[in-house]
């Protein structure tokens, strides 16, 4: 199992390889990321990328955006330089010094911005919008609706939560594996199943205050991604709140045809075509 589970997120690492001729990195002693400012003389809001248990900076992501008339910011947590090796106890206060860089650009809007993830970049996403005014749209790919453990490389060890405030762990659950796990997947909802604290690490979308538009793929390999997007949406539209969710029951984990995480080359690019019309018409 453990070999199995460390391959899923070696695969998940190869989604950052892809060439970043439009990007140009960012100079900054703060964070790492790479940068494409919109050519088209508009000033609209930026876009910051984030990406999933792959670290690096999420280039292949990131490009899915540059041709929608925002500067996009592709931004690395782990696995760069200067950052952390694994995706543990990543500080959100980190991501703050981003989100200044690109609103002081000309050519980006001052007052907001927009966040892009998927995986766990969604789960950040959702995490960061929750605590931060200044999102005014949100797009999350196979989202989660709860904090959950950091990603070690070494399965024998135990992780903290994958994120902090103010050098305190958030509240997580914890992986909790028995006898019937079998996959990624199943030790996602295994541990969902046993977790003692569910709202102590829900994520508190109810906080949010721009707009959030969730995908998710019905064959998702890596989490149950439908569910808990259908939670986060639910949870929203009873507080009032602006929520709306895709989900393709044929696709995988990332509706993307390059990287197969459930469904099949062809299942997920059909997901991704309608999804990228759907978020072109979003951004807009």
């Amino acid at each position: 199992m453990k070999f199995g589970l460390l391959a899923s997120f070696i695969i998940i690492s190869f989604l950052n390889t892809v060439n970043a001729e439009e990007f140009n990195p960012v100079q900054s002693d703060q964070f790492v990321a790479s940068y494409a400012p919109a050519v088209n003389g508009k000033t609209n809001y930026g876009i910051l990328v984030l990406g999933g248990s792959g670290g690096k900076i999420p280039t292949h992501l990131a490009k899915k955006f540059t041709s929608q008339g925002h500067s996009v910011m592709a931004l690395a947590y782990f696995k760069e330089k200067g950052l952390p090796a694994e995706l543990n106890d990543i500080p959100l206060e980190y991501f703050e010094q981003a989100k200044k860089w690109l609103m002081a650009q000309n050519e980006t809007r001052n007052d907001g911005i927009i966040l892009v993830g998927w995986s766990k970049g969604a789960e950040l996403s959702l995490l960061l919008a929750s605590r931060d005014k200044s999102v005014k749209k949100l797009v999350a790919i196979a989202p989660s609706s709860h904090v959950w453990a950091g990603i070690l490389t070494d399965w024998t060890k135990t992780p903290s939560s994958s994120w902090t405030m103010a050098g305190k762990a958030l509240d997580h659950i914890k992986f909790q594996p028995d006898a019937t796990v079998r996959s990624l997947r199943d030790l996602y909802q295994v541990s969902f199943n046993k977790a003692e604290n569910i709202d102590q690490a829900r994520i508190k979308v109810e906080n949010i205050m721009g707009s959030v538009l969730l995908f998710s793929g019905g064959k998702d390999t890596i989490w149950p991604a439908s569910t808990m997007a259908a939670a986060v949406c639910d949870t929203m539209v009873k507080a009032g709140k602006n929520c709306v969710h895709h989900d393709y029951p044929d696709a995988g984990h990332l509706l993307d045809a390059q990287y197969i995480m459930g469904g099949t080359k062809e299942t997920n690019a059909s997901a991704s075509e309608a999804s990228a019309k759907i978020i072109r018409d979003y951004l807009k």
